[in-house]
């Protein structure tokens, strides 16, 4: 029997934005919003552009997700002191305090993924999925 990668990968990213939504209600952020706040707890400041590529993201998707995460208070857009014309996203306090409770809960899933099939195994599939992506993107 063939197993179809693209569909066991898309089932679970849907589980994945269930479960994403269903923790991360009570701070009313969704999973299509969770992929920004958690690159930005990395590293402020980055362009709107760059969370798209970042995230692999069309750029009307993106404008969508942090039109709404501006909307309920998690992040303000700023001018680019080097280039007026670029608006740089950052977070504000009320991001940054729910920093740990969002980390944990977006953890959580993936630590159970981990202990169901084993660490090594989990860290091999996505180098496996990481090297297909890449090579997806080369050609």
């Amino acid at each position: 029997m063939q197993h179809s990668l693209s569909r066991l990968v898309a089932i679970l990213h849907r589980n994945h934005a269930m479960y994403v939504n269903r923790v991360l209600k009570p701070w009313n952020i969704t999973s299509g919003e969770v992929g920004f706040l958690m690159t930005l707890y990395q590293e402020e400041g980055r362009t709107q552009e760059q969370l798209s590529s970042i995230l692999s993201i069309d750029k009307a998707a993106a404008t969508r997700a942090l039109t709404s995460l501006q909307d309920k208070g998690y992040i303000q857009r700023r001018v680019n002191e080097q280039d007026k014309r670029c608006k740089c996203i950052y977070l504000t306090q009320k991001a940054k305090e729910l920093r740990q409770v969002i980390t944990t809960q977006v953890r959580t899933w993936n630590s159970k993924a981990a202990n169901l099939i084993g660490e090594s195994t989990y860290d091999q599939l996505c180098l496996s999925l990481e090297t297909i992506l890449s090579n997806e993107k080369a050609e």
